[in-house]
């Protein structure tokens, strides 16, 4: 029956996050990327002067007939950037099956494959722990079902891999300490049975995100303290960590652009001055337990650990052994924690989209809060208390979902942006880009798609425009990028062409505004 209820919790969130697949009308631009940098063919570029058809756009966005599985291009195109390349890797290989097709589905399913990945991997976890069935199915329940949970599945980046990553690194670290009892003085076998795995996954995760490394560096940490100082052995100890860093090495060697990424690309360099930053520390940890608190638990969260607060009081008035702080428990909370806090000094601030970066671990989190609080529970022996906090967990589940909303990238107001390009797919379309950031060009790629051709200009080219199709047109879509010659550059487009002038601006975004011009 248990193993049944929990097939049933793993569909049940599959159909959720395929149900918000369907309300996901646009990308962040970070998607776009995701998609240029996995299949691009001759590399999206933005002519002066010059139309683009919507194949030559389309093309660098899916995979071409007969250029699938080229993971060396794939390998190439993010050294040049700050990520490495294993996902990528994951994502161009479903691109691959399905040729000549730009969806958002390759994205999304892409996700689900590693969220069936991290659920079944959590059910493992907490198998090894032998956490209560209680906590099994409500852990599940409000992970799976989570309006973070959907927002990472629908978010086509990495993260849903590195969360898949880290679940499997704490799998198999408390295997190692299980494997530690049984081994420990046939240190051949502890080497296969409790750190090969661990090298393997940590090769796999670091290749995935570099973000994995706060996750492995923090319960690393736990586990090397538990082996010094609890079981006071010393070369247990010392061939845990060499064979870390071997793992780390390799996958260095595997991937050499990974040492510029983390220590002189934009990324690394950005990461490093935030994390080495004292001053904004209070203000990081305070904005990301927030983001927890008002997407995860929906503004719940300091009732559960007021909760958990009165509850742990009762046990000391009752004198009663808190029994869920276990040795594996520990170590697994402080690469939870290490990695939360880790996580918070470096990730970028962009608002709720933030969240992205600690996604990967609210499983843990929810797992740990609950399991704690459990005991806390248990060891008070009041049934009604433990029936009431499901009965609030469930409710902030709901909450999140029907009230706040808190379900992310789905990018609704896209809606009527395409409506209206679609519905003007005939008029003369104009990209004025910004020459330092045309790369940008790429975050309006949906509503071109739209249109046969896009006729591109360089808003800092003053020269008259000369182009028939444009100069005679009696109306002009434009889409005007952010540059300090921007008024002149429209004065350049009025002069040219044949249209009177009158600009109806119509929609704006990031770095761009939309304009219909007559």
């Amino acid at each position: 029956m248990k193993k049944y209820a929990i097939y049933i919790i793993l569909l049940i969130s599959i159909l959720v996050s395929v149900f918000y697949g369907f309300q996901k009308k646009g990308f962040h631009e970070d998607e776009y990327y995701t998609y240029f940098s996995s299949n691009r063919s001759l590399g999206l570029y933005q002519p002066d002067r010059e139309w683009q058809d919507r194949q030559t756009v389309y093309d660098e966005f899916s995979v071409k007939k007969g250029e699938g599985f080229n993971y060396g291009l794939v390998k190439l195109v993010q050294s040049w950037d700050v990520h490495p390349p294993v996902y990528y890797y994951i994502f161009h290989t479903v691109c691959s099956l399905t040729p000549g097709n730009f969806t958002k589905w390759s994205g999304i399913i892409t996700n689900l494959i590693a969220f069936v990945i991290s659920f079944i991997a959590m059910v493992m976890l907490m198998r090894e722990l032998d956490v209560p069935i209680w906590v099994q199915v409500l852990s599940l329940t409000f992970w799976g079902l989570n309006t973070q949970t959907v927002s990472c599945n629908l978010l086509i980046r990495m993260y849903a891999w590195l969360c898949a990553a880290i679940v499997l690194c704490a799998i198999v670290h408390v295997r190692f300490m299980k494997a530690y009892d049984e081994y420990s003085d046939d240190k051949k076998r502890l080497f296969l049975r409790g750190i090969l795995p661990i090298m393997v996954i940590s090769y796999i995760g670091f290749l995935i995100q570099y973000f994995y490394i706060f996750f492995f560096v923090s319960i690393g940490a736990a586990l090397t303290c538990w082996i010094l100082f609890k079981k006071k052995d010393i070369k247990t100890a010392i061939l845990y960590v060499v064979s870390c860093a071997v793992s780390l090495m390799l996958a260095v060697i595997t991937y050499p652009a990974s040492v510029h990424h983390l220590f002189g690309g934009y990324r690394g360099t950005g990461a490093a001055g935030s994390f080495f930053d004292i001053k904004n520390t209070g203000m990081r940890i305070s904005f990301f337990v927030g983001l927890l608190n008002n997407f995860v638990f929906s503004g719940g969260l300091m009732i559960v650990v007021i909760m958990l607060i009165l509850g742990i009081m009762a046990l000391l008035v009752k004198n009663k052994k808190h029994k869920g702080m276990g040795a594996q428990m520990v170590i697994l909370t402080v690469g939870t924690v290490g990695y939360f806090l880790l996580t918070t000094k470096c990730a970028l601030l962009v608002g709720s989209a933030s969240g992205r970066y600690e996604m990967p671990i609210y499983g843990l989190v929810i797992l740990l809060l609950f399991w704690d609080l459990y005991y806390v529970i248990d060891a008070i022996g009041n049934k009604a208390y433990m029936i009431a906090m499901t009965a609030a967990l469930l409710l902030f589940l709901a909450k999140g979902h029907f009230i706040d909303k808190n379900v992310l990238f789905l990018y609704p107001e896209d809606v009527e942006k395409m409506a209206y390009a679609a519905g003007n797919k005939d008029s003369v379309a104009v990209v004025m880009f910004n020459p330092a950031t045309a790369h940008n060009v790429w975050r309006l790629t949906d509503e071109l798609l739209c249109y046969d051709k896009v006729f591109y200009m360089d808003e800092e080219n003053t020269q008259k425009l000369e182009d028939k199709d444009v100069t005679q047109a009696d109306k002009i879509i434009l889409y005007a990028a952010d540059d300090d010659m921007q008024k002149e550059a429209f004065d350049n487009l009025i002069s040219s062409c044949a249209v009177a002038g009158d600009f109806k601006q119509l929609f704006t975004e990031d770095m761009w505004t939309t304009y219909e011009v007559r």
